[in-house]
């Protein structure tokens, strides 16, 4: 993929996270849900390319987090809390597999890492996680912690 179609993509990833997100803030749930799924799959393509982003200033990590947390945030609003949880989840399988493949911005990774379990655990508060549930975030916590 060359430099202007990722730059492409990164231009229509943020038009569908505006639409979504005005769909949002007017509760029209079922079309904002649409918007951050297509976001996604933008974010996804971008982050098949990571060196080359990171080349553009293209921040795919950031923009595939940010495409989970908004798909989590409208999950909540419609409900669909198993949905929600796994969105999360999905940053943090995300963001363990690249701090393998990519060691030289490991440091930027544990931030995000560190910041999406303590999310995750935020919404076991909330949403009525088990007390075995908040223990096993807060050791995974203390071991992205202690990286």
């Amino acid at each position: 993929m060359n430099q202007k179609s990722l730059v492409a993509i990164e231009s229509t990833w943020k038009q569908f996270t505006l639409s979504a997100n005005t769909f949002f803030e007017e509760k029209q749930y079922d079309r904002a849900l649409s918007q951050y799924r297509q976001a996604l799959s933008k974010a996804e393509a971008l982050n098949e390319q990571p060196e080359k982003c990171r080349h553009l200033a293209i921040p795919s990590i950031q923009i595939y987090i940010i495409s989970c947390n908004n798909l989590s945030n409208i999950h909540i609003a419609l409900g669909h809390l198993e949905e929600a949880e796994l969105m999360l989840k999905r940053v943090i399988y995300y963001l363990f597999h690249l701090v393998d493949e990519y060691p030289s911005i490991k440091e930027e990774i544990l931030k995000e890492l560190g910041r999406a379990v303590t999310e995750l655990l935020s919404f076991g508060k909330l949403y009525g996680g088990s007390q075995d549930y908040n223990e096993s975030l807060l050791a995974m916590l203390k071991e992205v912690r202690a990286m």
